[in-house]
């Protein structure tokens, strides 16, 4: 039986490749950027806040 750093690592190794491949599934999935002009919306209030 392997100790316990090794269970640790291995399953801490499994969990952020996991998390990795979802991040990477999801962002495959996104509209494309190029048609968004502008900051995001929910920086607008600021932006328009910090020209007076």
């Amino acid at each position: 039986m392997p100790d316990k750093i090794t269970l640790i690592n291995v399953v801490w190794m499994a969990m952020i490749s996991g998390m990795l491949a979802a991040t990477v599934a999801l962002y495959d999935q996104k509209p494309d950027q190029s048609k968004i002009y502008g900051p995001f919306a929910s920086a607008r209030p600021f932006v328009a806040s910090s020209q007076y």
